[in-house]
Protein backbone atom coordinates (compact mmCIF):
# COMPACT_ATOMS: atom_id res chain seq x y z
CA UNK A 1 0.00 0.00 0.00
CA UNK A 2 1.78 3.09 -1.26
CA UNK A 3 1.62 6.28 0.81
CA UNK A 4 -0.88 7.87 -1.60
CA UNK A 5 -3.32 5.03 -0.91
CA UNK A 6 -2.76 5.30 2.86
CA UNK A 7 -3.43 9.04 2.69
CA UNK A 8 -6.60 8.41 0.65
CA UNK A 9 -7.97 5.99 3.26
CA UNK A 10 -7.14 8.29 6.16
CA UNK A 11 -8.55 11.33 4.33
CA UNK A 12 -11.82 9.51 3.66
CA UNK A 13 -12.34 8.92 7.39
CA UNK A 14 -10.75 12.02 8.89
CA UNK A 15 -11.69 14.84 6.51
CA UNK A 16 -15.35 15.08 7.62
CA UNK A 17 -14.30 15.20 11.29
CA UNK A 18 -11.78 17.97 10.69
CA UNK A 19 -14.26 19.87 8.53
CA UNK A 20 -16.84 19.66 11.33
CA UNK A 21 -14.19 21.06 13.71
CA UNK A 22 -13.70 24.11 11.47
CA UNK A 23 -10.54 22.98 9.65
CA UNK A 24 -9.80 23.35 5.95
CA UNK A 25 -7.58 21.02 3.98
CA UNK A 26 -4.06 22.30 3.51
CA UNK A 27 -1.79 21.46 0.58
CA UNK A 28 1.06 19.61 2.27
CA UNK A 29 0.89 15.91 3.12
CA UNK A 30 -2.51 15.03 4.58
CA UNK A 31 -3.05 18.19 6.60
CA UNK A 32 -5.68 20.55 7.88
CA UNK A 33 -5.47 24.13 9.17
CA UNK A 34 -7.68 26.43 11.18
CA UNK A 35 -7.19 30.01 12.37
CA UNK A 36 -6.69 30.35 16.10
CA UNK A 37 -6.36 33.73 17.81
CA UNK A 38 -4.22 35.28 15.08
CA UNK A 39 -2.26 32.10 14.48
CA UNK A 40 -2.94 28.75 12.85
CA UNK A 41 -3.54 25.34 14.29
CA UNK A 42 -2.22 22.80 11.78
CA UNK A 43 -2.71 19.04 12.05
CA UNK A 44 -1.21 16.47 9.73
CA UNK A 45 -0.69 12.78 9.15
CA UNK A 46 2.68 11.75 7.81
CA UNK A 47 3.49 8.33 6.41
CA UNK A 48 6.99 7.05 7.12
CA UNK A 49 9.76 8.14 4.81
CA UNK A 50 10.70 4.50 4.33
CA UNK A 51 9.01 2.77 1.40
CA UNK A 52 6.11 0.35 1.75
CA UNK A 53 7.17 -3.20 2.52
CA UNK A 54 5.01 -6.19 1.60
CA UNK A 55 5.83 -7.89 4.90
CA UNK A 56 6.20 -5.19 7.54
CA UNK A 57 3.88 -2.66 5.92
CA UNK A 58 4.50 0.93 6.93
CA UNK A 59 3.60 3.43 9.65
CA UNK A 60 2.43 6.99 10.08
CA UNK A 61 2.18 9.61 12.75
CA UNK A 62 -0.10 12.53 13.61
CA UNK A 63 1.33 15.91 14.53
CA UNK A 64 -0.16 19.17 15.82
CA UNK A 65 1.33 22.62 15.43
CA UNK A 66 0.44 26.15 16.47
CA UNK A 67 2.23 28.65 14.23
CA UNK A 68 2.07 32.03 12.55
CA UNK A 69 1.87 30.31 9.15
CA UNK A 70 -0.76 27.84 7.97
CA UNK A 71 1.76 25.33 6.62
CA UNK A 72 3.11 22.00 7.85
CA UNK A 73 6.38 22.24 9.79
CA UNK A 74 6.41 26.03 9.91
CA UNK A 75 8.35 27.71 12.68
CA UNK A 76 5.95 27.08 15.51
CA UNK A 77 4.89 28.38 18.87
CA UNK A 78 4.33 24.77 19.83
CA UNK A 79 4.50 21.49 17.95
CA UNK A 80 3.71 18.08 19.32
CA UNK A 81 3.20 14.56 18.06
CA UNK A 82 0.10 12.84 19.36
CA UNK A 83 1.71 10.43 21.92
CA UNK A 84 2.70 13.41 24.05
CA UNK A 85 -0.96 14.43 24.10
CA UNK A 86 -2.15 11.11 25.51
CA UNK A 87 -2.27 9.81 29.05
CA UNK A 88 -1.10 6.32 30.01
CA UNK A 89 -4.44 4.72 29.13
CA UNK A 90 -4.43 6.33 25.68
CA UNK A 91 -0.92 5.08 25.00
CA UNK A 92 -1.98 1.64 26.22
CA UNK A 93 -4.85 1.71 23.74
CA UNK A 94 -2.29 2.38 21.00
CA UNK A 95 -0.05 -0.44 22.22
CA UNK A 96 -2.99 -2.88 22.13
CA UNK A 97 -3.91 -1.92 18.57
CA UNK A 98 -0.24 -1.90 17.54
CA UNK A 99 0.23 -5.44 18.83
CA UNK A 100 -2.86 -6.55 16.92
CA UNK A 101 -1.49 -5.05 13.73
CA UNK A 102 1.91 -6.65 14.26
CA UNK A 103 0.33 -10.05 14.92
CA UNK A 104 -1.66 -9.82 11.68
CA UNK A 105 1.29 -8.99 9.43
CA UNK A 106 2.57 -11.71 7.10
CA UNK A 107 6.02 -12.83 8.23
CA UNK A 108 8.78 -13.02 5.64
CA UNK A 109 9.83 -16.52 4.61
CA UNK A 110 12.71 -18.13 6.53
CA UNK A 111 14.94 -17.86 3.45
CA UNK A 112 14.34 -14.11 3.00
CA UNK A 113 17.75 -12.42 2.49
CA UNK A 114 16.97 -9.65 5.00
CA UNK A 115 15.15 -11.80 7.56
CA UNK A 116 17.41 -10.71 10.42
CA UNK A 117 16.44 -7.07 9.76
CA UNK A 118 12.73 -7.89 9.78
CA UNK A 119 12.44 -9.91 12.95
CA UNK A 120 12.44 -6.98 15.38
CA UNK A 121 9.54 -5.39 13.50
CA UNK A 122 7.39 -8.46 14.20
CA UNK A 123 7.98 -8.61 17.96
CA UNK A 124 5.15 -7.87 20.33
CA UNK A 125 5.48 -4.60 22.24
CA UNK A 126 5.58 -5.75 25.85
CA UNK A 127 6.49 -2.52 27.61
CA UNK A 128 4.02 0.35 27.90
CA UNK A 129 4.73 3.38 25.75
CA UNK A 130 5.77 6.55 27.53
CA UNK A 131 5.04 10.11 26.47
CA UNK A 132 8.65 10.28 25.25
CA UNK A 133 8.19 7.46 22.71
CA UNK A 134 7.88 8.52 19.09
CA UNK A 135 5.18 6.08 18.07
CA UNK A 136 4.56 5.22 14.45
CA UNK A 137 1.11 3.72 13.87
CA UNK A 138 1.83 0.51 11.96
CA UNK A 139 -0.41 -0.71 9.16
CA UNK A 140 -0.39 -3.48 6.62
CA UNK A 141 -3.82 -3.04 5.06
CA UNK A 142 -6.77 -0.69 4.78
CA UNK A 143 -8.47 -2.23 7.82
CA UNK A 144 -5.53 -1.17 9.99
CA UNK A 145 -5.76 2.40 8.72
CA UNK A 146 -9.50 2.47 9.44
CA UNK A 147 -8.81 1.27 13.00
CA UNK A 148 -6.24 4.05 13.47
CA UNK A 149 -8.63 6.61 11.98
CA UNK A 150 -11.23 5.60 14.59
CA UNK A 151 -8.67 6.05 17.36
CA UNK A 152 -7.75 9.50 16.01
CA UNK A 153 -11.41 10.47 15.77
CA UNK A 154 -12.05 9.31 19.35
CA UNK A 155 -9.12 11.28 20.76
CA UNK A 156 -9.33 14.33 18.51
CA UNK A 157 -11.59 16.43 20.79
CA UNK A 158 -9.10 16.06 23.65
CA UNK A 159 -6.10 16.72 21.42
CA UNK A 160 -7.70 19.83 19.94
CA UNK A 161 -8.57 21.12 23.40
CA UNK A 162 -4.93 20.74 24.44
CA UNK A 163 -3.66 22.42 21.27
CA UNK A 164 -6.15 25.28 21.62
CA UNK A 165 -4.61 26.09 25.02
CA UNK A 166 -1.06 26.31 23.69
CA UNK A 167 -1.11 30.02 23.01
CA UNK A 168 -2.38 30.76 26.51
CA UNK A 169 0.15 28.66 28.46
CA UNK A 170 3.95 28.62 28.73
CA UNK A 171 5.78 26.25 26.38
Amino acid sequence: MKSAEAYRVLRTHLAPIFQDAGFKRAKELLSWRRPQRGRYLVVWCQVSQYPWDDYSGSKFTVEFQLSDEAIVAAKSVRRRRFPKMLDDSGREEIRTIQNGVIASLQRPPANHPLLHLYLKGFQRIDQPYSELDDIGLRYGCEEHLVTWARLIINHLPSWLKQAEAWDTEPA
